[in-house]
């Protein structure tokens, strides 16, 4: 850490140094001529002693009236942190047109010879004013090339002169693999990413980068790539549903990337083993992203190939094209095509939503469920008829237990307890407790929820209900410590971002005054527990202490209402499975899942009466194309009682099938469930373009700037001293009221006396 100290005199009033000692020095020298007089008389070579120590002492008086200070200043300088981030992702192995003449050097290649190449390398003229960590960013890992900290003390070695790695990873992750790289956030450190901007994974740049200025720490984006789009036709998205009736139809949406000259024919076609199920011509005309919409009827998708056990799984390739002589135009036909994996359903997740009057909440609930199709919603408003047993939720109620046990989910609103019939009280807590389904309530300002807190309903109830006479004013909704680990109450897709979007969210003016039961989990506060959730046997209840969350709608419409009451509806239900057998049923996480992703496992073991078993050791084989690959050891879920999961290894693209085991020792079950990785395609040729507005984004956001490449070996240098980190300490001696200063004054005049007596002068 270097150092520097500078010590310094001043005066109190601000007075100069110089003035001060002059004056001084001018009044001894007068009194050194004064005391002369007094002496021509005295032959002793001594005589002259007296005049100096009185000249002195008056120089020494007249420093210490001006208010001497002593001033030292020492500087510790800690070089700022520089984490040098490289993308290796495969489209920064494109190579750019550079004018007329096309750039031979990749994108990899060039951003090689700007940190390492040269007479003094980027990466070396870095090194030498900060501390330096140079790190590859490897789809959403990070790995760690070289560092040099410390002003070398902390090195891993001499500077490397290659990046020793190929760009190939499918992904660009520039959330995650930053975090990674950044750890802990500490001011005085910037982040410098070299890279095209292609991010096209989960999480948010542009959240990530916008926390980082809070704490200091700056991005500063290296852009590498051409801005102007070559010739090229390529497959963006392809918005469809994982699963569909086998009598409905297939439907979604897909857009493409056309910046090929203007005229040419092509078309876009959706294809099962050779045969044509939509196609959609067009031409050309290079004005960049075209939507189209498609739909086709399920049942003319060809069968499963033979040998496929699980016969719901189906496979479509979606492909983009140009035809014609100039077709050859085109720069890369590897971003053209794309495989979707279909899975063929026979019944829905059903929801049951019960409350005693058709509030704002579960009015929208309703419309959230109704409109997806993987949920079958069912709706029943209290019409408050005098007559409960004449009243709607007695006489909509589904008609037999197996009707309620066959729902996944129960959504219970603000109802009386007496508008029900007590068969239907008994259906409902075998519904959560002993069929494993879930139940969400929520409470509302006519307190009709406290009456399930007794008798044989007590046990649904995760909160215990306090009796207020003051009115609650307008809260924001928190997140808690253990709200933030579940992935239902996620509204951004990036952790840190979601925690401050929460308190951001319109208020609501209502909230229950409760308190947490001891087996309970606060998810959410409002002043008071606002979410709270607990297991309750097989099932779980999530407890909703207000019912004006559909305030969030001002301004966004269903952006996060819609996205919360989704998550938390396939969250709390219980767990879908493709396959339900008596004793063994076997689910996934997702129905379709892309190159590099892990598949959750789900298990739910029964005993021959058909109860769920709770200490059971269920095994996964999972097998790709007949090979067994991975055996998993399934752990309990710590949500659903009776449930049990494990994640696979990455999947490579392919199709899987899960044999599964009640125990170590028992047999593997007949039944096999299907997961089919679809070939995607390189999301990284995607786009073929340095996305700029990103990168600016990432680096205003953050306090940063943005460079072109050219641009950043000479201001990148000037740009990051600001990143230094000094540490001033000053220490100030007051000379004039110390003891010592006046000692050497009293002293000197004490001998002044003394020689004086002895000179007889007195």
């Amino acid at each position: 850490m270097p150092t520097t100290t500078e010590t310094t005199l001043r005066f109190t009033g601000g007075h100069a140094p110089l003035p001060v000692v002059l004056l001084a020095f001018g009044l001894a020298v007068l009194m050194w001529f004064l005391y002369r007089r007094e002496l021509k008389f005295v032959g002793s070579r001594w005589a002259q002693v007296p005049a100096i120590l009185r000249s002195l002492a008056v120089f020494i008086l007249v420093l210490a009236l001006a208010g001497p200070i002593l001033r030292h200043v020492t500087t510790l300088r800690q070089l700022g942190r520089v984490i040098i981030a490289v993308d290796s992702s495969a489209s920064m192995q494109l190579s750019d047109d550079a004018g007329a003449e096309k750039s031979s050097k990749t994108r990899f290649q060039r951003a090689e010879d700007l940190l390492l190449k040269g007479t003094t390398p980027l990466l070396k003229k870095l090194a030498e004013t900060q501390d330096v960590e140079l790190v590859a960013l490897r789809g959403n890992n990070t790995q760690r090339l070289w560092w040099h900290r410390q002003a070398g003390k902390d090195t891993s070695g001499e500077m490397p002169t290659a990046f020793d790695l190929p760009a190939n990873t499918p992904i660009t992750n520039l959330d995650q693999t930053l975090r990674a790289a950044l750890g802990p956030v500490t001011a005085g450190t910037a982040l410098v990413v070299l890279t095209d901007g292609q991010h096209n994974t989960s999480g948010s740049p542009e959240e990530f980068s916008t926390a980082l200025k809070a704490g200091g720490t700056s991005i500063f984006t290296i852009g590498f790539g051409t801005e102007v789009p070559p010739a090229d036709l390529s497959l963006l998205t392809v918005t469809a549903p994982e699963s569909v009736f086998s009598k409905e139809n297939f439907q979604g949406h897909l857009t493409i990337n056309d910046s090929m000259p203007a005229g040419i024919p092509a078309s876009v076609r959706i294809e099962s083993q050779s045969k044509v199920l939509w196609q959609k011509e067009f031409i050309t005309d290079g004005k960049g992203e075209k939507g189209f919409d498609f739909i086709f009827p399920v049942i003319q998708l060809p069968p499963p190939p033979p040998g496929l056990s699980d016969k719901t799984l189906r496979s479509v390739n979606i492909q983009v094209a140009a035809s014609g002589d100039r077709a050859a135009l085109e720069k890369t036909r590897s971003n053209n095509a794309r495989e979707l994996a279909i899975h063929l359903l026979e019944k829905k997740r059903k929801v049951l939503i019960l409350d005693g009057r058709p509030r704002w909440e579960t009015r929208y609930i309703h419309n959230h469920f109704e409109r997806d199709e993987r949920w079958q919603a069912t709706v029943i408003f209290d019409d408050m008829n005098d007559n409960a047993a004449q009243g709607s939720l007695q006489r909509e109620f589904p008609r037999t237990r197996d009707d309620l046990l066959s729902h996944d989910l129960i959504i219970l609103g603000d109802a009386s307890l007496s508008r029900f019939k007590g068969e239907h009280l008994d259906w409902i807590v075998e519904f959560v407790e002993k069929r494993g389904g879930g139940l969400i309530m929520i409470d509302g300002q006519r307190g009709k929820l406290h009456e399930w807190n007794q008798g044989k309903t007590a046990s649904l109830i995760p909160v215990k209900f306090i009796k207020s006479t003051t009115k609650s004013q307008p809260s924001k909704i928190d997140l808690t410590t253990d709200g933030q680990r579940f992935d239902a109450l996620r509204l951004s897709d990036s952790p840190s971002a979601n925690m401050t979007l929460w308190p951001t969210l319109q208020k609501v003016n209502w909230h229950a005054n409760v308190e947490a039961l001891p087996a309970a989990v606060t998810l959410a506060t409002a002043q008071q527990p606002a979410i709270v959730f607990r297991q309750v046997g097989a099932g779980a209840v999530l407890y909703l202490g207000t019912d004006e969350l559909w305030r969030w709608r001002f301004q966004v419409a269903d952006l996060y209402h819609q996205r919360l009451w989704m998550q938390l509806g396939a969250w709390i239900a219980a767990p879908p499975f493709q396959i339900d057998q008596k004793k063994i049923a076997v689910g996934t996480d997702r129905l379709r899942y892309s190159p590099g992703e892990a598949s959750e496992i789900r298990v739910r073991v029964r005993n021959d009466k058909g109860d769920i078993v709770t200490d059971a050791q269920p095994r996964a084989y999972l097998l790709h194309d007949g090979k067994e690959v991975a055996t998993l050891q399934l752990e309990p879920d710590p949500t659903h009682v009776g449930i049990y999961r494990a994640q696979t290894p990455p999947l490579k693209a392919g199709t899987y099938e899960i044999a599964v085991a009640e125990s170590p020792s028992a047999p593997r079950s007949e039944s096999r469930l299907s997961l089919h990785v679809s070939d995607t395609g390189n999301p990284e040729w995607a786009t073929l373009t340095m996305n700029r507005p990103l990168l600016e984004t990432m680096a205003g956001n953050s306090g940063g700037r943005f460079l072109r490449e050219e641009q950043a070996a000479t201001d990148l240098p000037g740009l990051l001293q600001s990143m230094d980190r000094k540490q001033v300490i000053t220490q100030e001696t007051i000379l004039w009221s110390s003891w010592w200063w006046f000692g050497a004054a009293i002293l000197l005049l004490t001998v002044e006396w003394l020689m004086r007596k002895r000179l007889k002068l007195v």
